[in-house]
């Protein structure tokens, strides 16, 4: 993963937070079949890295 430059990614970081905001509105917990590789992804990344 690459850390983002604020000054040369705002565009690509504003449509990611857009988009974002679109699957956790769409569907928060990541229950539906099209999301069942983000929320695996995402497992994968944080497990056992952050409490909560």
């Amino acid at each position: 993963m690459k850390i983002a430059n604020l000054f040369e990614d705002v565009a690509v970081l504003k449509e990611v937070q857009n988009l974002a905001n679109h699957i956790i509105n769409d569907d928060v917990n990541l229950e539906k079949e099209k999301n069942q590789k983000l929320k695996n992804l995402i497992a994968s990344k944080f497990t056992n890295k952050i409490e909560i």
